[in-house]
């Protein structure tokens, strides 16, 4: 529910008409945004915005307007024709009457709705337009106003959308007149400002940046960019086209680790094809591994095709030691943010495959020094994971690095060829864990 004045309404419908409804204004575009980003939230947007509204006019309406809507997130941006009345009466501005008839708008909302989600707007004004004419009592009175709902904004814990600061930096771009026509109303320019500047204060507020695709590299959807050894797009388009004429029973995605392994879509380098054989025998079997993978390419291959229609037993997922070495494509993401890309992973996986058992395989050591750094950082990792795959439905998670170190924890190139990709002997390993798991049916 977006609440305020001219700025806000955008010249909205009042009709049930959705072209109409949200207005021309920022609202209109946040939903947008929201809308087309997370579909299937099924996320409602109401503008409410009345034009020359104060806060004494919010009051009036305020039961009907907004407790009666019972919104779950409230964005308010009142206070410009509060300090445009009192200029045109030729009066100070009293900051304090504003912010306490405020205060009790916001009190009233939280005693109604105490898991609402408040964001308060910060008034603004540019020294152009009706504005300039008085320009020293309008910025005296908006920079009160903004003080006053940064002190309610911590009183009521909730994030401010910093729009003056957000034009003021604007400022250094173009001119107020590109963004603000009148020193008030905000141009098309204007409004994408106050977009940007309203998602901002929301997601690093409300949003985990765990769980943020802006702030979490690894569960924003994205094409792979390496391509050293084969070309990713055309495994994707031979996946797409292999994976029906398989009807795999099991499905095995993953990074380089399963894509050298064996089997179909044929990788130019196979380095277990006898591990392979022995483990799946007759099994049909779908290799969805691309060398390089993390998460985030998981989830674009899952969104693009890959195992669409499919209906297999069961679905082996082995990602994420990419994830922990960065380059000049991908930056390297910590333990905690490859688990929730491992989470998004089998969140899209369980939507895509209802009634697929999926093996979650620990993410297997790296590096022959005993006890490097990146291979504790692995070790990290599968223990987050692990914890945090407790009690997933149809969910296993199956950590092997035990079965795969020498006894003094170390791996051996006898098992690891370069210290990160397996040999026969080292996919002979995770063929039985696969087969002792009940992956694979005698």
């Amino acid at each position: 529910l977006f609440q305020g004045d001219s700025i806000t309404d955008g010249n909205r419908g009042r009709s049930a008409d959705p072209n109409h409804i949200l207005g021309h204004g920022y609202v209109f575009s946040i939903a947008s945004q929201y809308g087309a980003g997370y579909p299937d939230l099924n996320l409602e947007f109401v503008n409410r915005g009345v034009s020359g509204n104060t806060v004494d006019d919010l009051a009036a309406r305020w039961q009907a307007d907004a407790l009666d809507l019972k919104p779950d997130v409230l964005s308010v941006l009142i206070g410009i024709n509060d300090v445009f009345a009192s200029i045109r009466a030729g009066k100070q501005f009293e900051v304090a009457d504003w912010e306490a008839k405020y205060d009790q708008l916001l009190a009233k909302t939280i005693a109604a709705r105490p898991g609402v989600k408040l964001i308060l707007g910060e008034p603004f004004i540019l020294n152009v337009g009706m504005v300039s004419q008085n320009w020293p009592a309008w910025n005296n009175a908006v920079l009160a106003q903004g003080e006053a709902v940064a002190r309610l904004a911590a009183k009521y814990h909730s994030p401010i959308a910093r729009f003056q600061s957000a034009f003021n930096d604007a400022l250094k771009r173009a001119p107020a007149n590109h963004w603000i026509w009148d020193g008030i109303h905000p141009t098309y320019s204007g409004h994408q400002i106050m977009v940007d500047e309203w998602v901002r204060a929301y997601r690093e507020f409300y949003v985990s940046p765990l769980r943020d695709p802006l702030r979490n590299s690894a569960i924003a959807p994205v094409v792979n960019f390496e391509r050293d050894s084969y070309d990713w797009l055309h495994r994707h388009a031979d996946v797409i086209e292999q994976q029906k004429a398989i009807n795999p029973d099991v499905v095995m995605i993953g990074d380089s680790i399963t894509h050298f392994w064996g089997g179909l879509p044929k990788a130019t380098q196979q380095n277990g094809p006898a591990a392979w054989a022995s483990t799946f025998g007759n099994t049909r079997v779908l290799n969805m591994g691309f060398g390089w993978d993390r998460t985030q390419n998981v989830l674009w291959r899952l969104q693009h095709g890959e195992l669409q229609g499919l209906n297999p037993r069961q679905i082996v997922l082995n990602i994420g030691t990419n994830n922990l070495v960065g380059d000049q494509t991908a930056r390297t993401n910590t333990p905690a943010e490859v688990a929730e890309g491992i989470k998004s992973v089998l969140t899209t996986l369980r939507a895509t495959c209802p009634n697929a058992h999926i093996v979650v395989m620990s993410v297997f050591p790296r590096g022959f020094e005993k006890g490097n750094e990146l291979d504790r950082t692995i070790t990290a990792l599968n223990s987050i994971v692990e914890h945090d795959l407790a009690g997933w439905d149809k969910v296993q998670f199956l950590n092997i690095g035990d079965q795969l170190r020498e006894p003094d924890g170390s791996i051996s190139s006898q098992t690891f060829s370069d210290g990160t990709h397996p040999t026969e002997k080292g996919y002979r390993i995770w063929g039985a864990a696969l087969k002792a798991a009940g992956v694979i049916q005698p």
